[in-house]
């Protein structure tokens, strides 16, 4: 099964047309719906098809590359797709929703022509598409499972909120009936993986009024009384 996807606009500027500040922040825009995509595809428990690991999405306008094809599948592929605007800013003046249109069109189209070297489950893709739709390409969510308080009277979670431009990280306190009473900010940070990926850690009650928090390095982040 796929566990990573990689969309990338890079190539524009390895041509030499690009600033590379404009590329980073073009890059940037795709994490979000990525990580949507990937999380409702490991939550639906079904398979793509295909032994590959991770599938790298490359735009490019280098001729070479739209017309490379390699047979040999490994755990690692690239697809290169046509970069359709003039130039990345063009890209960047784009509304968050075409955008956003922009990314799961590609994600489809680089399955198809994955497709062409091994069988994918192509109606999976559009299924998994069609449900990011259905959560208007919202990408918030709990984080693992909630953790009660020693007297069993409230329950912490991790609520999540990936923004195209900003990821940020709550702390909810939850009475017995599962209201939310209280929500508290841990941190927001860039919406890259390599900013967000290490702070997806937990949360842990110390007696029965106080809940910490801590990253994938067991470190405590935060610390806050119910």
């Amino acid at each position: 099964m796929i566990k990573d996807i990689q969309m990338s606009f890079s190539q524009l500027m390895y041509l030499g047309s690009e600033n590379q500040n404009d590329i980073k922040e073009a890059n940037l825009t795709t994490h979000k719906d990525v990580d949507l995509f990937l999380r409702l595809l490991l939550n639906s428990g079904r398979e793509i098809g295909g032994v590959i690991d991770k599938l790298n999405i490359s735009f490019t306008n280098d001729k070479k590359q739209l017309e490379y094809f390699n047979n040999d599948v490994s755990d690692i592929v690239t697809i290169y797709l046509p970069f359709p605007y003039n130039n990345i800013l063009t890209y960047l003046k784009l509304t968050k929703k075409d955008k956003v249109s922009f990314i799961y069109k590609n994600i489809l189209i680089a399955f198809i022509k994955l497709n062409d070297r091994l069988l994918i489950d192509l109606d999976l893709i559009k299924d998994l598409i069609e449900d990011c739709k259905k959560l208007d390409y919202k990408n918030h969510y709990y984080l693992g499972k909630f953790k009660s308080s020693k007297n069993r009277k409230y329950k912490a979670g991790v609520w999540i909120e990936h923004e195209m431009e900003i990821f940020k990280l709550y702390i909810d306190i939850l009475d017995k009936g599962g209201n939310v009473f209280k929500r508290e900010k841990v941190i927001e940070t860039s919406p890259g993986y390599p900013k967000y990926f290490p702070l997806l850690g937990g949360v842990k009650w110390i007696g029965n009024e106080e809940v910490q928090f801590f990253n994938r390095k067991r470190e405590v982040l935060k610390t806050f009384s119910v």
